[in-house]
């Protein structure tokens, strides 16, 4: 049976600790995903295959990046006909209900009930492990998994760690990388502070700072970093902000200052 773990305490490794300006300076253009997979690339022994995706249940999700070997490629139409459903992947949804909610599944082979999902897509390219964090957004799952093939083993303990940094990082951006794409829109940092000044005097600098990180997809632990200020000071800062400005997510922070 694949494993579920519920991710309820991360701290930044500090390899990781340039990789959300990578992310940041990535948003919105078509080299987010292979920013995300030199990340993993960077700080783990490999991986065969990456998918970076949101989902909105068990039988509806949209593809942002893939990276695989290039015969793979013709098999995601029967992935998603035939075995979408029976992916373990959407049985980990559940046990991240609630918004910011996070777990880490581990698939192996014999996870796999069905024996032609498990012949194609893991028995034949020689797949040992697939390791996808989710994290429930306000109204989808946010999803990357990450496949490793037999020559480079199961994941480590401390490779999990940085999967699990990499996606706490990297998921919270897929839908505004999304939004980006389709509008073009890639405001910096320093202009989405300009616009909340202009538009709302009444939010304090420290507000206005942790609102445009917020904006563009920073998580919690990425602003505490890049502000230098504890991780309770940053939700602090938020719920504030949120309050006066009337929004209760990343999404409709956004809608009020990029427009």
């Amino acid at each position: 049976m694949a494993e579920i773990r519920t991710i309820t305490d991360w701290r930044m490794p500090p390899p990781l600790q340039g990789a959300y300006d990578r992310l940041l300076n990535a948003l919105g253009t078509e080299e987010f995903g292979s920013t995300v997979r030199d990340c993993i690339l960077f700080t783990t022994a490999g991986a065969r295959r990456l998918y970076l995706f949101e989902a909105q249940g068990r039988d509806q999700s949209s593809l942002q990046y893939h990276f695989c070997e290039p015969g793979l490629t013709r098999l995601l139409p029967a992935y998603t006909d035939r075995y979408l459903r029976l992916d373990p992947v959407c049985d980990a949804y559940g046990a991240a209900p609630s918004n910011g909610d996070m777990v880490l599944l581990r698939v192996r082979p014999r996870d796999i009930p069905s024996a032609s999902f498990r012949r194609q897509f893991y028995d034949e390219p020689g797949i040992v492990e697939r390791v996808s964090v989710i994290q429930r957004g306000g109204g989808e799952w946010r999803v990357i998994n990450v496949a490793r093939h037999s020559q480079n083993g199961c994941f480590s303990d401390d490779e999990l760690s940085m999967l699990v940094g990499i996606a706490s990082l990297a998921l919270p951006m897929l839908p505004l990388n999304r939004q980006r794409q389709a509008s073009g829109s890639q405001l910096t940092v320093s202009q989405l502070e300009d616009r909340f000044a202009a538009r709302f005097d009444d939010l304090t600098l420290r507000e206005r700072q942790v609102c445009a990180r917020a904006a563009i997809g920073m998580s919690v632990e990425a602003t505490a970093i890049d502000l230098a200020i504890a991780k309770t000071s940053v939700l602090t800062y938020r719920r504030r902000a949120y309050h006066r400005l009337q929004v209760t997510s990343p999404f409709e922070l956004c809608s009020l200052v990029t427009h």
